[in-house]
């Protein structure tokens, strides 16, 4: 027969098995063989005893006010609750992680033992949880120096500097098995409480290539000519990064390497930006300039820049402070992308001319939409081609109301 078991608990003194039968029977009286499943249990062994390791870093990193307040050692990851008063700087992770590798890297052997639970509450530097109700006698894991050893001299000063904890759990035979602890996140989780999460072996492999792999392709991105291809790669990029579970620290890297890929960028497009509303401001000055109250009232024009609404914006503004009686429609846009819009003065409106009615004009030629009230209306189109056909249009109705 086969029996998968999914929980052990101790009740009334009986240690009950829970689980399923995958195959045949049992009855009172027979023998059985008990084994857990190595390869499941092989990094939760690594995930707690790298909880203690975090534990010790935390104390020494942060203080003795660090106490644990509640833990979780699962098969893909640990999780670790203590007390402290505010998040912790980066500076401060990477503290936690580098003094939890190097105990790990150390190769310290874990010693544990069951002791009367008076005597293991002497040792110095023992943690242990608040408030948690412990076995007499209770089992001491003690990381680098044998319980024996701690026990003949329990007020060693010395006690301080090594992870020694109440625990019955499963642990590694040497630290060098857990090879690696990566913290993937800090946060809070009450007042006065703050969570850490890490991952260990194979698991913190992952991220750390996931990190790498990721390092990599935002240095493709960075080397990508300017344009819309790279603009939607960094927007693609600046998703996934936050979704990205890896280090904390590696995040912390990869977060600022992207913030000033993508800063370059915008100062780029604030650059094309500025070269633009000028061009835009040239040909709308040189057309005031060049005519006078009684000559053309209006101004249809294709700018030939890319689809910039705020160039156009910045132009309607321009002429609106100039308190003259002018109206223009302008066009600017390439690569299928068109933006395009009109300013109408009060006179214009008087004698009949409509925005909306303009506009809906040259939506039928550029595509896209169009919309706004008054003297100003805006759109966006979708087809460059056909601009010349509507501003030919645009003008033609122009011309009959004015």
């Amino acid at each position: 027969m086969e029996f998968n078991v999914e929980n052990v608990q101790v009740y009334g003194g009986y240690v009950l098995h829970t689980g399923y039968f995958v195959e045949g029977s049992l009855a009172l009286g027979d023998e059985v063989v008990a084994a857990y499943d190595e390869l499941r249990r092989w990094p939760i062994r690594n995930n707690h005893t790298g909880t203690h390791v975090l534990n010790y870093a935390l104390r020494e990193t942060l203080g003795e006010g660090v106490d644990q307040k509640g833990s979780l050692v699962a098969q893909e990851k640990l999780r670790f609750d203590f007390s402290h008063k505010q998040a912790l700087t980066i500076k401060e992770l990477e503290q936690v992680e580098q003094l939890s590798n190097q105990y790990i890297k150390e190769n310290k052997q874990v010693y544990y033992k069951d002791v009367p639970l008076a005597d293991a509450r002497s040792i110095n530097g023992l943690r242990a949880v608040f408030g948690e109700t412990y076995p007499d006698p209770v089992r001491v894991v003690s990381i680098g120096v044998p319980v024996e050893t701690l026990l003949k001299n329990p007020e060693n000063e010395e006690w301080r500097s090594i992870s020694i904890e109440f625990c019955g759990g499963t642990h590694v035979a040497r630290t060098s098995e857990i090879k690696d602890l990566v913290i993937t996140e800090e946060s809070g989780i009450a007042k006065g409480i703050r969570r850490i999460v890490a991952v260990t072996g194979h698991d913190a492999h992952a991220v750390q290539r996931i990190a790498k792999e990721f390092d990599e392709k935002l240095n493709e991105v960075e080397k990508m000519e300017n344009g819309p291809f790279k603009e939607s790669k960094l927007k693609e990029f600046g998703v996934a990064l936050k979704k990205l579970t890896i280090s904390v620290l590696d995040k912390q890297k990869l977060t600022d390497k992207f913030g000033k890929i993508d800063k370059s960028y915008k100062d780029h497009l604030k650059a094309i930006q500025k070269e633009e509303s000028k061009k835009t401001l040239d040909v709308v000055k040189k057309w005031l300039d060049g005519t006078k109250e009684e000559e053309c009232d209006f101004l249809v024009a294709r700018i030939p820049i890319g689809a910039n609404a705020k160039a156009i914006t910045e132009a309607f503004t321009f002429v609106k402070k100039q308190n003259r009686a002018k109206s223009l429609y302008l066009f600017t846009g390439e690569s299928d992308r068109v933006a395009h819009g009109c300013y109408i003065s009060d006179a214009a409106i008087a004698k009949g001319l409509n925005g909306s009615e303009l506009a809906a004009a040259a939506v039928k030629f550029v595509g896209g939409k169009a919309g706004g009230k008054g003297n100003i209306v805006q759109g966006m189109g979708d087809n460059d081609k056909q601009v010349d056909a509507a501003v030919e249009e645009v003008t033609r109705l122009f011309k009959e109301k004015l």
